[in-house]
Parts: C-alpha cells; structure tokens; sequence
C-alpha cells in the first residue's frame, strides 16, 4: 500500500519518508558498488556495500516501529497480494505507457522485472499455502481445566482431530490465477482496441465514398482526366486532415471529461467521506447484496483510498482510471484508413479515362466497401455478408448521387 497517502499525523508521514528513504539509499549504493566494481575500484564498492547494508538496518527499525512486521502468515498474504499487483495491474500498465512514449529501454526493464514478479508470486502462494496447511494440522494448545475424577476417565471422548476446512471448488491456483490475470489484461486492451475499430471503418467508408463520389462528379462533368486526378487528390488530402483532426479532438475531449469527472469523485471522497461511503452501500444493495454485507464491503473498500475511488468511478461513473484511450493514435488510425481508401476510386482514373474510368473507379470502391464490410461484420460477430452488402449500398447510392451531380450540375449552369 502506498504508506504515504495513509499516514495520518506527521510523524506517520515523517517515518514512511524515511523508510521510503532508506529503501532508495540502500538500491543505490548497491548498483553504485556494482558499477565501481566494473570500473575496478572494489575498495569503493565495498564502502558502497557496508553502507548499504546500514541502511538496511535502518530501514528494519522503522518498518518495526511502524507496526509493518507482523506474523510469518501475515507477511505472506501481504507479500502475496503486493506481488499480484505488481504482475497483474501495475507492470503491464507501465509497460504499456512506456511503449506510448516511445522509451522501449524502459518497456524491456518493466518487462523483465514483471517476469520475476510471476516467479516471486508463485513462491509465495506456495510457501502461503503449505504454512497454512501446516497450521491447520497442528494441534489446538491445551485448554487448562480442572482434574476430573479417576472413574471418569475410562469414559471420556477422544481429542478431536483438527483438520484442514475442504477446498472450495474455486480454491485459488497459482497457474489459474495468473492466467486470469494476464487474461484480464489482455482482454482490456482487446477491446480498446477493438474501439479504434470504428476509426478504422468510418475513415475507410468515408474516403471510398466521398472520394469516388467526387471523382465520378468531376470526371461526367468534365471529363479531364488531369482534373479529376487533381480534385481526387486534393479531395484525398483535405479529407485526411479533417479526418484525422476531428479524430484527435473527440478523443482529446472524451479523455479530458473523464479525467476531470475523476478528479471530482476524488475531491469529493476527500471532502465528504461519509457521502461517497454509503454511495458505496447503497451502489451494493443495488447489485442485490443485503445491507450488512453491503455495508461490510464499503468498510473494506473505504480502509484503501485508491480502491474506494477506482470502484466508485467504475461503479458509479461507468468509466476507467486506466486510459486506453490515445488521441494521437486515434487520429494517425483515423487519417491512414482515409487516405488509403480514397486511393482506391482514384487509382483507375490514372491509367483510363471516360466512361470507362468510371466504371472501374465504382466497381473498385464497392468491392472494396463491401470487404470492408466484411472484415467490420467478422470483428463484431455479426454476419459479414450482411454487414459488406449495407456498406455496399450506401456505396451505390452514393456512386449515384456523385453520378447524378457530375451530370446535372453543367446541364444546370448552362
């Protein structure tokens, strides 16, 4: 748990900083030793060393007096936890905003330490699970009561056995529960990116569309190839700009609203703490729990101020603390599926001419609008032919419209 956000007087405070402190000072002089010891100085790496180790010892003091040392069984479920986190939450989260900014010496180093956390989790859950199957077999201490009398001795029960409770059928295992983990990650940025979908569809349907719709205007109106090459692309360019702007600023928009609403809920759990805890309760009663374990639950989520507002964001909001969203990569998606769409009413237009570009130029983009349609249908388990044949359509009245205008706009100016 983060010790600074639960500290409540200054010398809590005062004591996580050391502690935090001393944990740094105790990493850095030992890479500073290992890195003196590549230089070939091992008189000041082990300065560095004995230091280290002092700050150890430092460290060991202050978690003691903070009350952080408890029961072997205790540690481990704490350990246990904390390194479930760090696999299943924290580590692929930085990974992936490691990988958004480019620094993918940092995404290997995440990835690497990640790695060692599954090892560390699962040498916990075992030695977890053996202590408490150990504990459970000891015998229960003596009570001390009061002799009874000889004769009754032949007649008393048995000791009871003291056994393990039976296993739930959802007892946890360490390769289920990892896989869940992984599984949970993966299916999140699944779907997110099964949201840049709809870029990807409507970039792609709007270039075909709009572009063969002015192609085939300007070449029945004109019949220049060089200008309806130029329209094309011009066409083509304005459309990707636009495109991948409009794209940019809603997701810009849509990301800058949640965080705000997040900061609110935040602000409003710092300010009346009372409130959000029965929205709490009441969020849960609403789910079908009774009012005890409602309330039971909303006492345990509220002793952790991350999770409190994580569940009311999602619970309450229907939102994420974790962005998926990427405004920049919503608008390059935006802009390249427009763009090499439209090539495709244009590109008959550079090798025929006349009627016979046209027809080309349309049959081109309603087979590509109908692929299109198919690849959209497969992605959203819907029938394909289905999906491709209504793109097509509105392709053909679209084709028609641009037809239509290339014809009566002359015949109307003149």
């Amino acid at each position: 748990m983060p010790p600074e956000s639960t500290a409540t007087t200054k010398t809590d405070r005062n004591l996580w900083s050391a502690i935090v402190g001393e944990a740094m000072a105790y990493l850095k002089y030992n890479a500073y030793a290992h890195r003196a010891l590549e230089e070939g100085y091992p008189e000041v790496a082990q300065v560095f060393q004995e230091v280290a180790g002092a700050e150890t010892i430092h460290g060991l003091n202050h978690l003691r007096v903070a009350g952080e040392i408890g029961p072997t069984l205790e540690n481990l479920r704490t350990v246990t936890i904390g390194e479930s986190k760090e696999f299943s939450a924290m580590y692929p989260r930085m990974i992936q905003d490691a990988v958004d900014e480019a620094r993918q010496d940092v995404a290997d180093s995440f990835a690497l330490a990640m790695e060692r956390e599954l090892h560390h989790l699962e040498v916990f859950s075992q030695a977890l699970t053996a202590l408490e199957a150990k504990q459970a077999r000891a015998p229960a201490p003596a009570e001390s009561t009061p002799a009874a009398p000889s004769q009754a001795t032949a007649t008393e029960a048995p000791p009871q056995q003291v056994t393990a409770p039976p296993e739930s059928e959802f007892a946890p295992n360490i390769d289920t529960y990892v896989s869940a983990a992984l599984e949970l990650d993966r299916e999140r940025w699944r779907v997110a990116s099964l949201g840049r979908l709809r870029e990807v569809v409507f970039g792609a349907q709007d270039g075909i569309i709009s572009t063969m719709a002015l192609v085939t205007s300007v070449s029945v109106a004109l019949g220049d190839q060089s200008a309806v090459l130029v329209a094309g692309l011009a066409g083509a360019l304005a459309g990707m700009i636009s495109m991948a702007t409009g794209a940019y600023l809603g997701s810009r928009a849509e990301q800058d609203v949640q965080r705000a609403e997040i900061a609110k809920e935040a602000r409003e759990i710092e300010e009346n703490p009372a409130e959000e805890h029965a929205e709490l309760v009441v969020i849960f009663q609403r789910e079908g729990r009774s009012y005890e374990d409602a309330r039971q639950m909303a006492d345990e989520i509220a002793e952790d101020k991350d999770l409190w507002l994580r569940t009311l964001v999602e619970k309450e909001l229907g939102i994420s603390l974790e962005e998926t969203s990427n405004p920049v990569k919503d608008a390059i998606t935006m802009a390249l599926s427009f763009v090499v769409a439209a090539f495709v009413p244009i590109v008959p237009h550079f090798f025929w001419t006349g009627n016979q570009a046209i027809g080309i130029s349309v049959a081109a983009a309603l087979v590509g609008l109908f692929v299109l349609g198919i690849y959209k249908g497969r992605l959203v388990q819907k029938s394909p032919v289905l999906q491709g044949l209504e793109i097509l359509g509105i392709g053909a009245v679209s084709a028609a419209i641009g037809y239509a205008l290339g014809d009566g706009i002359p015949r109307l100016i003149n």
